[in-house]
C-alpha cells in the first residue's frame, strides 16, 4: 500500500565529513559524541587515562597526531585537547565532532541479533536494557549495549505472542502492540520480559490486531486497532471503545497524546483529533474530527504522530511530514520533501523522524535537521522504529527490518 516517493529533502540537511578528509589541521572547538570518552596522556589507547569526558562536553582542540589509527573499526586521528589547570591530553577523533551541532557527529554501529528475522519494534528500558522485537513474535534483549543478546518469546496462559508492531515504555512497564487471532492484542511486562500479561477482545479490545499504544496523563492506556481505538483505566483488565466518551470507528495506525491531553489518531483515512467542535443545533461539543486534510505533506495514511512539550505536532504520512500546533489545527506546514514516514520519536530536546530515506534529527523544534543514511553507518536507509535510552547516555537506537539495529556511541 505504501508507494515509493522521491528522496526526502529536510531543511538544512547536514552530512558530517570524516575528520581525516581535512586538508590541514586547524585548532578549534569540538564536541564529544560518545557516551563517555577517556582522555589519554599519549595518542594511543595504551596511554594512561588522565580524565573522562561525557557526551556533549565542549573541547578546546590544539593539535592533531601526524598519522591516523584505527580503533573499534573507526579510522581517524588523535587530537590534543586543553584540560583545566594548564594540563592537556589526547582523545580519539572517532568520538568527537567539529560540527558543533551535537547530533551532526554521531558514529553509528550495526548489530543484527535476529539472524535474518525482520525487526518491527524497539524500546530501551529505564535500566538501559534494549528490547528489539520481530514480526515473528520474538524479542531480543541486551543488557550490555548490544554486545550480547538473549532471545525470548512472550507467553501468557499458553499463548505465544503474534506479530509485534510496537513497544513503548510506561513508567516501569513495557507495553506491546501485537497482531494475531490468538497471539495478538496488548501485552505487558513489568519485569523486562520475565513474565507477561495478555489483553485481547476477551477483555473488551476492539480488535486483536493492535498497531500502536499510548498513555494519557490520567494513567490510562489507549490502543490503536484495526477496528477503532480502545482504552483501559485499570491496567488492561477491562477495555472500552468509547475513548473520551466517543467511539472512533476506523482502522487506526498510530496515536499520540499532547501534553495538554488532546488525543490524536492517525488512520487510513487521515488524521483525527478529539477536539471541541460546533454541534449540529448550535453550541459546542467535544468529538472526533478530521484535521489537516489537503494540507502540505498531509496524506491519507498517518503512520506516525508526535507532539512536543510545547504543543507542536508532527505528523508522518505517505507524503512526508506535516506540522502544526495543537492550539491551531487549521494552520499546517510541510517539513521537507515527500517521503514515506515510518516513525516519529519525541525526546525532551530532540525530534527524531524515521523515513524510507534515513533518520532525521532536529534539536531546534524542526527548524533544521541532520540526516543519517546507510553511507553514514546505518543498517539501511529505511528506518521503521526509534527508541532512546531514557537515562544516562541518551543513545539512539533504530531498526531497519531484517538488516538489523543501528546505534551510536
Amino acid at each position: 500500500m505504501k508507494s515509493i516517493y522521491k528522496l526526502i529533502s529536510f531543511i538544512a540537511i547536514a552530512f558530517v565529513l570524516p575528520v581525516f578528509g581535512q586538508a590541514a589541521f586547524q585548532a578549534g572547538k569540538a564536541k564529544v559524541t560518545a557516551g563517555e570518552l577517556n582522555v589519554r596522556n599519549i595518542a594511543t589507547t595504551g596511554g594512561d587515562v588522565v580524565a573522562t569526558l561525557k557526551r556533549g562536553d565542549v573541547l578546546d582542540v590544539v593539535d592533531r597526531s601526524t598519522k591516523e589509527s584505527t580503533e573499534d573499526g573507526i579510522t581517524d586521528f588523535w587530537y590534543k585537547i586543553s584540560l583545566p589547570k594548564k594540563r592537556s591530553g589526547w582523545v580519539f577523533g572517532g568520538y568527537i565532532s567539529f560540527e558543533m551541532n551535537l547530533e551532526g557527529g554521531l558514529r553509528w554501529k550495526v548489530v543484527n541479533p535476529g539472524g535474518g528475522a525482520k525487526f518491527s519494534g524497539i524500546v530501551v528500558s529505564n535500566n538501559g536494557e534494549v528490547l528489539a522485537a520481530t514480526d515473528a513474535g520474538s524479542i531480543h534483549i541486551s543488557s550490555d549495549k548490544g554486545k550480547s543478546w538473549k532471545k525470548i518469546v512472550p507467553q501468557a496462559l499458553g499463548n505465544s505472542i503474534g506479530k509485534i508492531n510496537k513497544l513503548i515504555l510506561v513508567n516501569k512497564d513495557i507495553w506491546v502492540a501485537a497482531s494475531g487471532e490468538t497471539g495478538g492484542g496488548v501485552w505487558k511486562t513489568s519485569n523486562t520480559g520475565k513474565s507477561w500479561a495478555q489483553f485481547s477482545t476477551a477483555q473488551g479490545l476492539s480488535s486483536n490486531d493492535v498497531n500502536d499504544i499510548a498513555f494519557q496523563k490520567d494513567g490510562s492506556i489507549i490502543a490503536a486497532t484495526e477496528k477503532g481505538m480502545s482504552q483501559t483505566k485499570d491496567g488492561g483488565q477491562t477495555w472500552t471503545s468509547n475513548v473520551n466518551g466517543e467511539e472512533l470507528d476506523a482502522k487506526i495506525l498510530s496515536i499520540a497524546v499532547s501534553p495538554d491531553g488532546k488525543v490524536f489518531a492517525g488512520t487510513s483515512k487521515g488524521l483525527y483529533a478529539f477536539i471541541e467542535s460546533s454541534g449540529v443545533f448550535g453550541g459546542a461539543k467535544f468529538s472526533w474530527n478530521r484535521v489537516g486534510k489537503g494540507q502540505p505533506n498531509m496524506g491519507d495514511y498517518i503512520y506516525a504522530v508526535g507532539v512536543t512539550n510545547g504543543g507542536d505536532i508532527f505528523v508522518g504520512t505517505e507524503l512526508g511530514v506535516s506540522k502544526a500546533n495543537t492550539k491551531d489545527l487549521d494552520k499546517w506546514s510541510g517539513v521537507g520533501g515527500k517521503s514515506i514516514v515510518n516513525a516519529i520519536y519525541m525526546e525532551s530536546s530532540r525530534i527524531l523522524i524515521g523515513t524510507d530515506n534515513g533518520l532525521n534529527i532536529s534539536t531546534d523544534n524542526g527548524l533544521s535537521w541532520v540526516t543519517y543514511k546507510k553511507e553514514n553507518g546505518l543498517a539501511n536507509n529505511k528506518i521503521t522504529a526509534i527508541s532512546v535510552n531514557p537515562n544516562g547516555d541518551k543513545i539512539i537506537w533504530t531498526i531497519s527490518g531484517s538488516d538489523g539495529l543501528s546505534y551510536h556511541e
